[in-house]
């Protein structure tokens, strides 16, 4: 009877002693798993990342231009950088009057400013006129970041609102109804940025 009473015990200690190591595997692997979602929530804002932190500036001189200023507000540098321009009218007919790629040799570090210049030629748009229509600019970006070793694109889209009786509009951002008449217009054109 005694040697059955310790065999029990025996029994249930090992039973406890399981359970309790499999309480603290599963504690491991929990405490394993929240570190590397903490981890890659740092590296995701650690990444560079482009802003608009001035309005772009439109130009009418002898031709039209835009000049896009982009600061990096990530953390890590942007290397590679390199865009993909198309301006076009609002009422969304006709071909592009600008589409021009670029590439920026140099490291954008944080809090450093690059600039994106487009002339659009003057037999495009007649710098002189009373009115012009809206146009849409849309900035395909692609840059590395060279601590992750990982490529990001990101896409704007703005629309500057044209010269009304001789006064400059202003630029803004375009709504999502206007976006997905952008896109439809864009691959119609022959133009896919939306290839990620």
């Amino acid at each position: 009877m005694e040697n059955e009473s310790k065999k029990s015990s025996l029994k249930w200690l090992n039973v406890i002693a399981t359970m309790a190591t499999t309480v603290l595997a599963l504690t491991a692997l929990i405490t394993v798993v929240l570190t590397v979602a903490a981890w890659k929530g740092q590296q995701a804002t650690a990444r560079p990342y482009f802003i608009l932190k001035e309005s772009p500036k439109v130009d009418l001189g002898n031709e039209l231009s835009f000049e896009l200023k982009f600061t990096n507000v990530g953390i890590h540098p942007a290397v590679d950088l390199s865009s993909e321009t198309i301006v076009f009218d609002d009422q969304l007919t006709g071909k592009p009057i600008h589409h021009d790629e670029s590439a920026i040799v140099n490291e954008i570090p944080k809090d450093s400013s690059s600039s994106l210049v487009m002339t659009i030629p003057s037999q495009e748009i007649l710098p002189k006129q009373l009115n012009i229509n809206a146009h849409y600019v849309v900035v395909d970006l692609h840059y590395t970041d060279p601590i992750l070793k990982k490529a990001y694109r990101q896409l704007i889209y703005l629309k500057w609102n044209g010269v009304k009786a001789e006064k400059m509009q202003p630029t803004v951002h375009v709504r999502v109804e206007e976006r997905d008449k952008i896109d439809v217009y864009l691959k119609k054109e022959g133009i896919d940025l939306i290839k990620d």
